[in-house]
């Protein structure tokens, strides 16, 4: 194969598109395309290669953009941009005694208010012109525009289910999704009280049929270093570092409760739970999420379940009617070279009982 900088031709030092494009795969420094661009060499549909190519150094972007929402958010198909509606059952109860030849009784299913769900595409475009493509000393433009791209894309993602989060909107009882009288909010900095009193909140709630749920959290989000390495000092370390000293002084008896000098809730969280997510805002406050398999608070919701962004090129077919001086292969439709990059998806609240918050005043 030839190298780009050999031709002299229609697209300057690049020669045609074909040239043009393998200069954009040559510059790239990534083995999948460099593999994907050779096999394309021994094939007819070349232009198909070619934007697989272009998808790949878009995707790596898109997941360099570190989304961790979906550790704790959780995810929905939707095959049209219609509102879908995820109903509400709760679990079942009726259970009686029998015995020999008795009747059973019919369970009975009680059901929570219905959450509902939308997808709408979300996307850009970016135009690479004639002047800047032959100026492109550094040979960057090409390559790192469907990453930069998709890169964009990923943030984008991300920020949109972080601020629907931090935004405590209602939840689908109508009533906000964080707050201190539903119980799942707490005012107090994070500390073995604080996370103790949400856990024990998580873990005691009871369905619309009075039984217990059982809902036990299972990531913890923060946004920043010093947050993580608080809550993984309360999670992992075995010894408090406290002092207990009881006297029966002010009606202070030995059997007062106290965390003492072992940690109680070391491994309370699961290795490697507590994300740090520089994605949120506030630096103060951390969240508890529940399996989001299980009891997701929040979801994503992508249409025909495709959680990867689209990126095209566009090439028009119209040529020119004359020749140009030095046979420029820009026509009447292309003075630029033009990416889009397009997602379909949505964000929404689900269930409050899948998460609680510390929001220090």
């Amino acid at each position: 194969m030839a190298t780009a900088t050999a031709r002299q031709g229609r697209y300057g030092r690049w020669g045609g598109p074909r040239e043009l494009f393998e200069a954009f795969i040559s510059w790239s420094g990534d083995d999948e395309v460099q593999e994907a661009l050779q096999e394309a060499d021994a094939r007819a549909d070349f232009a198909e290669f070619l934007l697989g190519a272009m998808r790949t150094a878009m995707l790596k972007g898109y997941n360099q953009a570190a989304p961790q929402w979906d550790r704790y958010m959780g995810v929905e198909p939707a095959q049209d941009f219609r509102e879908h509606r995820i109903k509400g059952v709760a679990g079942m109860a009726g259970i009686a005694h029998v015995g020999e030849l008795g009747d059973y009784k019919e369970m009975r299913r009680a059901k929570r208010p219905t959450a509902s769900y939308a997808v709408d595409t979300y996307g850009g475009v970016y135009s690479l012109t004639r002047h800047l493509i032959i100026n492109d000393d550094t040979r960057e433009l090409l390559s790192r525009t469907p990453r930069d791209m998709g890169e964009a894309m990923g943030r984008f993602v991300t920020r949109t289910a972080i601020a629907l989060i931090e935004s405590n909107p209602n939840a689908p009882d109508g009533a906000a999704m964080y707050s201190i009288s539903r119980g799942n909010e707490s005012a107090n900095a994070l500390s073995e009280d604080s996370l103790a009193d949400m856990f024990g909140w998580m873990e005691n709630q009871l369905d619309e049929n009075g039984d217990e749920i059982v809902i036990t959290p299972e990531v913890m989000a923060v946004k920043n270093l010093r947050m993580q390495l608080i809550a993984k000092r309360i999670v992992r370390s075995q010894d408090t570092g406290a002092t207990v000293n009881y006297t029966a002084a002010a009606g202070v008896g030995s059997d007062k409760f106290d965390k003492g000098t072992m940690n109680p809730l070391a491994g309370i969280l699961p290795e490697g739970s507590i994300l740090r997510d520089p994605y949120y805002q506030d630096a103060q406050d951390y969240y508890l999420f529940a399996d989001a398999n299980r009891t997701p608070a929040f979801i994503m919701a992508f249409l025909d379940g495709n959680r990867n962004p689209f990126v095209g090129l566009k090439q028009p077919e119209v040529r020119g009617a004359l020749p140009a001086a030095g046979d420029d292969p820009y026509t009447y439709e292309i003075d630029t070279l033009d990416f889009k990059v397009r997602h379909d998806f949505g964000a929404a609240v689900v269930d409050p009982r899948g998460t609680a918050r510390g929001k220090p005043a």
